[in-house]
């Protein structure tokens, strides 16, 4: 336990610090006015000290990363400029794995997200991060696509598209007023995976419904949620809503996204103060909508294959989606099997939190996703398969950095790929 002295200070290089912090301790801290506002979440102030969360954290092995317990005590006792400077924040995956050990029920994320959103704290916000989201608040696209390049690669594809299905009045339709599904994409499918567009635009084409895209918010990410910044997550979220109303659509439908989804499913109706005038859904949980109707058929000879699922921890643990995936999956393989553990206690990717989306961390991602790599080995199989994009280059780059020889699919792409047209 941490000790603290008369006049309110832990001791330097006293068990669980670290050396050359600042420790002055300021109980009516900045990020104490923050905390402690729920029975539950963020009650920092009813931590045991026991450890359980430290003992959950999948990024701590000898090798650095943060420290769960360490984080939350410095929170408590209103060490703001210590945690800035221990360097941990932007360490944390935000995964939540501590989370579900916890006896209390605090929610790292709530801690720090909330410690990232400190004004001490901007200095270390990664210049990718801060490109992105200006990015994405001035052309609505994170990596600065514009409407008019939007529409133009949108355009391209869809002269592609009718090649794919062997159809010349097939389509990737943008701006189309009324139609039942609004498709919001990931960044990397505007950009370096443009085959994933074409995958999730055949899907739509069998289900045989009125779809379409928006040139006013071509992306699903919603980086101000990395940055712990309600009010530009909350920017964010209307730029995607406003538009998505106007459409008069049914559905919005998500690209394979972890933390695009735990924002624009769960979190969205705090972040606007209402419910949107249309539902959300992800493209696996449609496709699976669909395929229980009998309107989508797959062929698994096309996958003759044993399958592994990857739970990414925003839409599993943090949402709760932990059945369609699989459900999907089995349609189009030859089996699923579990990563153990998984579900609740799934282990993260290593990339999330936004360290993914920082260029300068390759070479960390490898140390927090090392835990990852060795469960992938585990399994004995050559195939791998997630409903995260983002996932699915960390699960990717681990696989050819530790030599495993793992293939790495997403979900829907395979449920594309072997769809009986």
């Amino acid at each position: 336990m941490d000790t603290a002295t008369p006049d309110n200070t832990i001791k330097k290089n006293s068990p669980g610090t670290r050396a050359g912090i600042s420790t002055h301790s300021e109980l009516n801290s900045q990020l104490n006015d923050q905390l402690n506002q729920l029975p539950s979440g963020d009650n920092i102030i009813e931590c045991l000290t026991c450890g359980a969360c430290n003992s959950r954290c999948t990024w701590f092995d000898g090798q650095g990363g943060p420290l769960p317990r360490q984080m939350v005590r410095m929170a408590a006792l209103g060490l703001d400029q210590a945690l800035v400077e221990g360097q941990m924040l932007w360490d944390c995956l935000i995964c939540n794995r501590c989370t579900e050990g916890c006896p209390m029920g605090i929610r790292m994320d709530m801690v720090v997200r909330k410690g990232r959103n400190l004004a001490i704290a901007a200095g270390q916000i990664p210049p990718d991060i801060q490109k992105g989201i200006k990015s994405r608040l001035e052309t609505g696209d994170v990596n600065g696509l514009t409407k008019e390049e939007f529409v133009e690669t949108v355009e391209w594809v869809s002269e592609e598209f009718v090649d794919e299905v062997d159809d010349p009045k097939a389509e990737i339709p943008h701006d189309i007023a009324g139609s039942k599904f609004l498709y919001l994409p990931n960044p990397r499918e505007l950009g370096i995976n443009l085959l994933h567009l074409t995958a999730m635009g055949k899907l739509f084409y069998a289900m045989k419904e009125s779809w379409t895209m928006s040139s006013f918010h071509t992306d699903v990410t919603n980086w101000g949620y990395f940055v712990g910044n309600n009010q530009i997550a909350q920017q964010i979220a209307r730029m995607v809503v406003e538009p998505a109303e106007k459409l008069g659509i049914e559905t919005l439908v998500l690209s394979e996204c972890g933390h695009g989804y735990h924002v624009l499913k769960y979190l969205l109706p705090e972040l606007i103060g209402r419910k949107p005038a249309f539902t959300v859904m992800s493209i696996p949980e449609l496709a699976l909508e669909y395929a229980r109707k009998g309107v989508l058929k797959f062929d698994p000879s096309i996958h003759p294959y044993k399958i592994a699922y990857h739970d990414p921890c925003n839409i599993a643990r943090k949402s709760g989606g932990y059945d369609p995936p699989r459900e999907l999956l089995a349609l189009c393989c030859d089996g699923v099997a579990e990563l153990i553990p998984s579900r609740e206690d799934g282990v993260c990717c290593g990339g999330g939190g936004g360290i993914l989306q920082d260029s300068t961390t390759n070479k960390k991602r490898m140390v927090s996703g090392k835990y990852k790599a060795e469960q992938m080995k585990a399994t004995g199989l050559n195939h791998l398969a997630t409903v995260c994009l983002s996932c699915h280059r960390q699960l990717g780059e681990l696989s050819k950095h530790f030599k495993l020889e793992i293939k790495v699919d997403t979900v829907a792409s395979l449920a594309s790929a072997c769809l009986v047209l």
